[in-house]
Parts: structure tokens; C-alpha cells; sequence
């Protein structure tokens, strides 16, 4: 059997997250030493206006705040999705204020991908830092920009 490259993985992630959620609204991938790691968002607003058998409306308490945060990871080497890890996500907002929330693990399509509800409701650059713990104990650090802009 063909084993998927990254890309190929990616494009059924992109799939699925159009599937999960009608706004992609950012994204941005990073190689973190070994890992690949993807940070999503996606609008509450357009969340809340799939019905209500949609998976999307029961994962983490239902919606709330303004935006759903998705990170998906991958062994750079080997591509396999890395669904067995705890992921932490410090928000650093543009007012200077950061806000830490766990990742919650949530499997759509058959891929697990960790992901959470926050508050992100100014505009301007959010510094994200996702802190990722392998099952080996290691931990990884991905970083990443989120740019609020009007409409997302």
C-alpha cells in the first residue's frame, strides 16, 4: 500500500475542515522538530449556522466565543497523524492579555486533530504558541500568527 505524503494527508485535511466548517478563515503550517503542525480557525458565527445533528455543534460544550481554533499534527517523517498527544494553546491577544486553554482531541473524517473555542473578537495579530506533549513525554513547541481582520 502507498504510503500518503504530507500533501496528500493535508489535502484530505482540507477536505474534511471545509466539510467541518463552511470559513477556513487562516491558515498556517510549521515544521517543529520532527513535526508538522497546522493551525486552523474557523468563525462561531458560521459554526452555529449548521444544523443541529452537525458534529461541529456538540464538540467542546457547543459554540462559543468568536472563533474555533483547530491544530492538526503529523510526523514529518512518516506522515502518520499524531492523535495521541495533549495540546496546550496560549492566546496572546493584541491588548497584551493571553488567555491558555487545552486542546480538546476531535476525530471528523477519521483524522484526529485537537481544537477549542476562544474569544478573539479584536482586530489586529494574535500570537499563538500551541505547546504539544508526546505520548513519549517530549514536548514541542509550535508558534503562529493569527491576523483578525474584518469579517473573520
Amino acid at each position: 500500500m502507498k504510503r500518503l505524503s504530507f500533501s496528500d494527508y493535508f489535502r484530505g485535511f482540507l477536505i474534511t475542515l471545509m466539510w467541518f466548517s463552511t470559513a477556513l478563515a487562516q491558515h498556517e503550517i510549521k515544521n517543529v522538530d520532527g513535526l508538522k503542525v497546522m493551525l486552523a480557525t474557523a468563525s462561531v458565527e458560521d459554526i452555529k449556522k449548521h444544523p443541529d445533528e452537525h458534529p461541529e455543534i456538540k464538540m467542546h460544550g457547543g459554540p462559543k466565543g468568536t472563533h474555533h481554533i483547530l491544530v492538526h499534527i503529523e510526523d514529518e517523517k512518516t506522515g502518520k497523524v499524531v492523535s495521541d498527544a495533549a495540546v496546550q494553546l496560549t492566546v496572546h491577544n493584541p491588548d497584551g492579555t493571553k488567555v491558555t486553554r487545552p486542546l480538546e482531541p476531535m476525530t471528523i473524517g477519521g483524522i484526529t486533530d485537537y481544537g477549542n473555542y476562544f474569544e478573539l473578537s479584536d482586530l489586529g495579530n494574535y500570537h499563538m504558541d500551541a505547546l504539544i506533549t508526546l505520548k513519549t513525554g517530549e514536548t514541542r513547541k509550535a508558534t503562529f500568527v493569527y491576523e483578525r481582520r474584518p469579517g473573520h
